[in-house]
């Protein structure tokens, strides 16, 4: 029978054979370049409405930010759980498993996005208490959420499908439909923003248009392959299934939702400084943002190796695609450095209007936390990889273990470090929160990976003497 992850579409990789950096990175390729142009447009974004409409709109737009990170967090956790699952079958060659759990994705996304999306509009007044959105920006946060909570359907939808086929080692859809929907967003912010004077609903509007798309670039290629059916039967959920998607997704929920209330914390007493540190936080994450992505596309193209390798029992491999990654990744680390700490004034400068009188404050703001945020890359990076590789193992209790040492660390940054730390206490917050999920999550992979690659020994030993 033909492997899966052989099938004739040459756009999927199989990570089975070969070097594990050349693969990963072919992999991740169109993933980096996908997130790039999304996080491109994020920026774009930021400098239309910075500029045409002002700092106050751009407070406005990123004072909840944690709300949609969450939700977005919701997405990508049930997507990487069933990414891990699909890519076990793709090594396993298990076609028909691989039905089942496409047919149980589609029941799973449809009934979550409708709850979802429910329940974040009917709260929307609370969420603006809770994050303390101040009175002179609380009308601009409500039309822009009002309308872009309207596309948690759309993001779940697209995350579900787009991963579903990365497990099989399709990685270009993704980039097809980020590319799409950036080009869309960016056309509509100019069109709605700038020439229509719609102001932040404009700008809500053109990213729900986006998501729209972006969701239909990744279903039409899922309803083609030969991983899903209409069939009832594989769309109704399996207990097994339901069972091991729980196991993995639970965890991964638990510990999205406790560093998004330890990010909210953290937001919230940001907002409480003014709309200039608002502003100039947001400038800088947006920067951090597309450096960032570069580390998660690699974590993504890892997950997707360890797991079809995992499911081929390909253990030995594992651990030296592990290790190799890595090493990658600090090598990254040093370059954005090196551009960043000496580029940060201009990077963070094409967000502000220089006729805004928060202008100074807030450029000192984003100059100092993009420059404070990038060093913490040489903790974020490994962080991560570990990270997604102690998940694709199926230990998931680690990173949710972390989640809580990480909400620690960033209340006890924004509470006690400010009378030592001054505005410093803020920016330090985020790399605290990397720097005690580090261990959590490196010590178990280690001894899980070493137990793997003993057990697979002792077999293999065990094999050639009754041979």
């Amino acid at each position: 029978m033909m492997n899966i992850a052989r099938q004739k579409n040459k756009q999927n990789i199989n990570m089975l054979e070969g070097s594990p950096v050349r693969l990963v990175m072919m992999f991740s390729v169109p993933l980096i370049f996908s997130n790039i142009f999304q996080q491109l447009y994020y920026i774009t974004d930021a400098v239309i409405v910075g500029n045409f409409i002002g700092i106050g709109a751009l407070a406005a737009v990123n004072s909840c930010s944690w709300i949609t990170w969450l939700l977005n967090a919701v997405a990508r956790d049930l997507s990487n759980t069933l990414s891990i699952l699909a890519s076990y079958s793709v090594g396993e060659n298990d076609r028909e498993k691989l039905k089942v759990i496409v047919g149980n994705a589609c029941t799973i996304t449809v009934s979550m996005a409708v709850v979802l999306t429910v329940l974040a509009e009917y709260y929307l007044d609370e969420i603006f208490q809770l994050f303390q959105v101040q009175e002179d920006i609380i009308r601009m946060t409500g039309d822009y959420f009002s309308i872009v909570l309207l596309g948690i359907p759309l993001v779940l939808i697209y995350n579900v499908a787009a991963a579903l086929l990365r497990a099989s080692g399709n990685s270009r859809i993704t980039f097809y439909a980020v590319s799409v929907s950036t080009a869309i967003n960016v056309a509509l912010d100019i069109l709605f923003i700038v020439v229509f004077g719609w102001g932040v609903k404009g700008g809500a509007l053109a990213t729900v248009i986006a998501q729209f798309a972006a969701m239909l670039v990744a279903l039409v290629p899922l309803w083609k392959s030969s991983m899903f059916t209409w069939e009832f039967s594989y769309w109704k959920l399996d207990g097994k299934l339901m069972k091991q998607v729980i196991s993995l997704w639970i965890p991964m929920f638990v510990n999205s939702a406790v560093i998004s209330v330890g990010g909210s914390f953290v937001s919230r007493n940001v907002n409480a400084i003014g709309p200039f540190f608002t502003a100039g936080i947001s400038s800088a994450t947006k920067i951090f943002t597309l450096m960032e992505s570069l580390v998660m596309a690699i974590q993504t193209g890892l997950s997707v190796f360890i797991g079809q390798n995992l499911g081929a029992e390909k253990h030995e491999r594992v651990r030296k695609g592990q290790h190799q990654i890595v090493l990658l990744s600090l090598a990254l680390s040093v370059i954005l450095n090196v551009i960043v700490q000496g580029l940060a004034p201009q990077l963070v400068n094409v967000f502000l209007s220089k006729t805004d009188t928060l202008y100074g404050e807030t450029l000192h703001v984003a100059v100092a936390y993009v420059r404070v945020l990038t060093l913490g890359m040489f903790i974020m990076a490994p962080m991560y990889l570990y990270r997604i590789a102690i998940q694709t193992l199926g230990h998931v209790k680690y990173p949710m273990y972390a989640g809580f040492l990480q909400l620690a660390a960033r209340i006890f940054s924004v509470l006690a470090l400010p009378p030592l730390m001054g505005e410093y206490a803020y920016y330090i917050a985020t790399i605290l929160a990397w720097l005690v999920t580090l261990p959590v999550v490196v010590i178990p992979y280690c001894n899980y990976m070493n137990q793997l690659c003993r057990e697979k020994r002792r077999a293999s030993t065990a094999d050639s003497k009754h041979t």
